[in-house]
């Protein structure tokens, strides 16, 4: 199976999705993959990058197949970059936005003022897929109430702005607290945990289907594996028999 089997696209529009995950898991790629599969069925992808220079990435995004530069380019995809504006990492690129400085009692206008400007031609006709890269990023230039208050601010007004829109957090719990990550999964409508651990034979991983938005919903357990097939990083789970 491929991990996007793990969604069913009857109930992706207007959720909210968190991948958690700890430090050796290769579940990062999860929120690039479900970038990639959005923008390639049509949706405008809008990322927020907390997460180290937008060339970074875009190297990232290139591991599961998806050419974040033509993308933007074509205007299917947009970046808020929060990480370039704090320490001046700034680039001239096509549909690359920055503020003028990242505070958090002004962030959530600023950014709305870039979707009602810069983005809001190319949101007029295209369903929408927004990407935090990553939350615990987020939390280390903000802190971690501030960035609580912040995307319960976030979920309230983008509900309404639009909301068919998908939202995908990504977020490494080994550098915030419990408390963090709880309320995190608590927010989401899908919940899914990847957990690594090390053997004799190598690196191991497995992921946790916690929560899903359907009344037949229970929680399943996947082995997870990354794959290469002609250059292009394939990630694959099988399920596990309770």
């Amino acid at each position: 199976m491929n991990v996007i089997d793990l969604f069913r696209e009857e109930y992706l529009p207007g959720s909210t999705v968190s991948i958690i995950y700890d430090a050796y898991s290769s579940a990062w790629r999860i929120p690039l993959l479900l970038l990639r599969y959005a923008v390639e069925n049509g949706r405008l992808g809008i990322i927020s990058n907390y997460l180290g220079p937008i060339r970074s990435f875009m190297r990232k995004a290139s591991t599961v197949g998806f050419d974040m530069e033509t993308a933007l380019q074509k205007g299917d995809v947009a970046v808020i970059d929060l990480f370039g504006t704090r320490y001046g990492s700034r680039e001239s690129i096509p549909n690359v936005f920055y503020l003028d400085k990242v505070e958090p009692e002004t962030l959530n206008p600023k950014i709305d003022r870039i979707y009602n400007t810069h983005l809001k031609s190319l949101i007029q006709d295209r369903p929408v897929f927004r990407l935090v890269y990553t939350l615990d990023g987020v939390s280390l230039l903000l802190g971690e109430d501030n960035t609580l208050k912040l995307l319960n601010q976030t979920l309230a007004s983008r509900t309404h702005q639009l909301p068919d829109s998908i939202l995908v957090l990504a977020l490494n719990r080994d550098v915030v607290s419990t408390r963090f990550v709880a309320w995190v999964s608590e927010i989401s409508d899908y919940v899914i945990l990847a957990k690594s651990w090390l053997e004799e034979t190598g690196l191991k991983e497995a992921l946790y289907l916690i929560s899903a938005p359907y009344e037949d919903f229970e929680p399943e357990m996947y082995s997870f594996r990354v794959t290469k097939r002609s250059g292009m990083e394939k990630l694959k789970i099988r399920k596990i028999s309770p």
